[in-house]
């Protein structure tokens, strides 16, 4: 998979007007092929609860995939689900 963008999200930063979770979608939204993938790094949990909610109401097909840690910050990779 081809990583096409990164962003990491830090709890203790503030985000200014855009919140995490708008952040993390717009970066989601680039990903056009199926080879492409995000890597978010957000060191709150919820932040993740909250973006498997969103990307299933609004029925988009990626998946999430848990990679670890890195600098005490949960890794993630986003790409789209096309099985």
């Amino acid at each position: 998979m081809r990583i096409i963008e990164k962003v990491k999200l830090d709890k203790l930063d503030s985000c200014g007007s855009r919140s995490p979770l708008s952040i993390m979608l717009d970066v989601i939204r680039k990903i056009k092929e199926c080879d492409e993938g995000v890597e978010i790094l957000i060191n709150d949990y919820d932040w993740l609860l909250s973006l498997k909610y969103v990307l299933k109401i609004n029925n988009l097909k990626m998946k999430i995939e848990e990679k670890g840690k890195e600098d005490n910050f949960l890794k993630l990779e986003v790409s789209r689900d096309c099985t």
